[in-house]
């Protein structure tokens, strides 16, 4: 049984020292950090840039390759470096520039990779939203929520504004991105969200000529609430999830005379490629 016993102990550490080996590199000798780091997603219009720093290292000889590419579903791959190289610690500075795009925005995957001199390589990825500056974008109108006490639609989809809900009624009311809360006489009338929808009111903001660039500028230059109280005519609310901006909507009406109570919005989007 002792003999047995040895065996067992002599092969499980031969097969210790096999998977060990430098025949499977392993990924952390060789460390790539990119920041602004995979928790941020960068927002830039066409044309501007947006710079990373990267640093390279390994505890090998030496960093025998890097590049840096990118991938969207318009212009496919792009490759933007690839260098042959012999340094142990490289640090630089990558300058991207956002492609001029005719879609209202375009989502981009940037990926950084490094290979050392024996094979160890490392890869890392960064998101980055292009939007067009110059498109001014389509409108929804006609938008109509109720007083919630009406048993009329008072909730909504970013996904589709055009299509209110009643919330009490709705099949899954975690879904309602934006739903109405209001005093009795519907002259206190709050936005709330049940999908951590985050509201920006800028009355400043010109949405007449609004486009998904100067949107997501404002979007990502202000405070964001989880929601918006004492909402009045022409009261312009931005909205988004995170640091995603997805459109503006514009306050045109606020009815409360008669037997239903509402408000009438417009609704200008970003659509998310």
């Amino acid at each position: 049984m002792k003999t047995v016993k040895t065996l067992l102990f002599s092969l499980i550490t031969c097969l210790t020292f096999v998977m060990c080996t430098d025949e499977t590199p392993d990924l952390s000798d060789v460390a790539l950090f990119v920041s602004p780091g995979s928790e941020t997603r960068v927002s830039i219009a066409s044309g501007d840039k947006a710079q990373y720093k990267v640093e390279i290292s390994t505890i090998h000889d030496c960093i025998s390759r890097f590049t840096v590419s990118s991938f969207d579903n318009q212009f496919g791959q792009t490759v933007y470096l690839d260098s042959i190289c012999n340094q142990k610690n490289i640090t630089w500075s990558f300058i991207y520039s956002a492609p001029e795009t005719d879609r209202d925005s375009l989502d981009v995957e940037l990926k950084f990779s490094a290979i050392d001199n024996i094979g160890n390589t490392v890869e890392v990825t960064r998101s980055v939203l292009v939007t067009n500056r110059f498109i001014s974008l389509s409108e929804k109108t006609g938008i109509v929520l109720y007083d919630p006490a009406s048993g009329m639609p008072d909730a909504i989809s970013l996904g589709d504004v055009s299509q209110p809900f009643i919330l009490a009624a709705a099949p899954d009311p975690a879904l309602a991105d934006i739903y109405i809360e209001s005093d009795p006489d519907f002259s206190s009338i709050s936005w709330k969200s049940n999908t951590k929808t985050k509201f920006i009111r800028n009355n400043s903001f010109n949405y007449v000529v609004a486009t998904a660039a100067n949107i997501n500028s404002v979007y990502h230059g202000s405070v964001r609430e989880d929601y918006v109280s004492d909402i009045r005519i022409n009261d312009i609310i931005l909205v988004g999830h995170g640091d995603t901006a997805e459109g503006v909507f514009q306050v045109t009406n606020i009815i409360r005379n008669g037997t239903v109570a509402c408000m009438q919005l417009s609704f200008k989007g970003i659509k998310q490629h």
